[in-house]
């Protein structure tokens, strides 16, 4: 019987993996992330599917302590928390699940856009302390131009119901999707020009090695001084200094951020891992930038539905079942 550990899970993961893997598979529930510096058990060390989530740490130095590991299901998108190339050196088979939340993310993209841009939260704290008339001058989402960076699955619901907000769109990603321009009548063109031309960019990319930093100080001078940045993907897309200071200087007029670079010292279950000079640096930025009046912020919770974790749920267990059947697995990374 394969032993499996399931980390960072809350009770409704347990209730559901408890459901439908009992007498299967050995289970251990663990409610606390894998990181370099976890101890683990001798049932862990020997274990043969993990699965982890994108707070987990999955270095090399991580994964060398198991001793059996043969499968990791990620319930995620993104595995960038993942060493990939050490598990590819060592037949570790890594599956995520993707498309779980691309209308949920898309959504609330511009669920935090809206709230910044009209004030709304301010304009609900401004009137439970009394004030019935506060400043809560906005703008208006309509014949705005929007730049959507990354047209995978996520971008390509923002760009729809960009749409529906009359919304004028352009696009960049390094692979063009010809059904997308044909059905949203939007264009493609390169970085530099989106950032001059954009009233609001929004982030869909994935975190790899050419797009880290992806927005940073050089093009952030391109922009318009009106521009709103919207990250729902990941912090590290965003170079967090070059960020704080336009927003600081107002050359950048707002930012609404589910994601923030090196969010591990934010957490208050754990200082985080991989502390050097450069990400205390960051996270000390990440600290000023959440107090700035042009700056709305939300703790990685873009994901966080009843629809989308029971895809999230459903799909790790469909990447389980392929594993242990022998069939191929869909959901490879």
């Amino acid at each position: 019987m394969h032993n499996i550990i399931f980390y960072d899970t809350k009770q409704y993961e347990r209730d559901f993996f408890e459901q439908e893997l009992f007498g299967k598979f050995n289970i251990e529930f663990k409610n606390y992330e894998l990181l370099p510096e976890t101890e683990l058990s001798y049932i862990e060390e020997n274990a043969e599917i993990i699965s982890v989530f994108t707070s987990s740490r999955l270095t090399k130095e991580t994964l060398e302590k198991f001793s059996n590991l043969k499968l990791i299901l990620t319930r995620s998108v993104g595995f960038s928390h993942i060493d990939i190339e050490y598990c590819n050196s060592k037949n570790i088979i890594v599956a995520n699940t993707p498309h779980y939340g691309d209308y949920t993310v898309a959504e609330f993209s511009f669920g935090i856009l809206l709230n910044l841009i009209r004030r709304i939260c301010y304009g609900v704290s401004e009137l439970k302390q009394g004030d019935m008339y506060p400043e809560t001058f906005g703008m208006e989402l309509y014949d705005k131009t929007i730049g959507v960076i990354g047209t995978g699955s996520i971008g390509s619901k923002t760009i729809k119901i960009a749409k529906g907000f009359s919304m004028n769109v352009m696009c960049y990603d390094i692979y063009k999707n010809p059904d997308i321009e044909n059905e949203f009548n939007v264009k493609y063109v390169d970085l530099d020009t989106l950032c001059k031309l954009s009233d609001v960019i929004s982030i869909h990319a994935p975190l790899t090695t050419t797009t880290y930093h992806l927005i940073n100080a050089e093009n952030i001078k391109l922009m318009n001084e009106n521009v709103i940045i919207v990250n729902t993907a990941r912090g590290e897309l965003i170079d967090t200094e070059a960020l704080y200071n336009a927003l600081l200087d107002g050359s950048v007029r707002g930012a609404a951020l589910d994601v923030l670079e090196f969010e591990d010292t934010i957490s208050n279950k754990r200082p985080g891992s991989d502390l050097n000079l450069k990400n205390l640096r960051t996270s000390l930025i990440n600290t000023k930038l959440l107090n700035l009046d042009n700056v709305i912020a939300t703790p990685h919770i873009a994901y966080d539905t009843k629809e989308a974790v029971n895809r999230i749920l459903n799909t790790t267990l469909k990447n389980l079942f392929e594993f242990v059947e022998g069939l191929k697995i869909q959901n490879k990374v």
